[in-house]
């Protein structure tokens, strides 16, 4: 039997935390599609929403490392969604 340490229990609750949330922004994706707003309008005012709050809630800082980690997540492939992972 496996036993969990607190920073393996951690890393499942953020595991499951980051899968909860990607599950309510694709249902409000979806939702929006369907009433017709184009997925470049949707995609702009998404992110300009959310780093607002995040702006507001843990600063310029944790944008600007948010941004530049994302930027690395992109070169790498990671948001294609036919990727093939092997």
């Amino acid at each position: 039997m496996l036993h969990e340490t607190p920073e393996n229990l951690d890393a499942l609750i953020r595991e499951e935390k980051q899968r909860v949330a990607v599950e309510f922004i694709q249902e409000a994706w979806n939702n929006a599609l369907r009433e017709g707003i184009e997925p470049s309008i949707l995609a702009e005012s998404g992110l300009q929403a959310i780093l607002t709050q995040y702006h507001a809630h843990d600063g310029e800082k944790a944008v600007v490392k948010l941004i530049n980690g994302l930027s690395e997540k992109l070169r790498c492939g990671q948001f294609d969604a036919n990727r093939v992972l092997q």
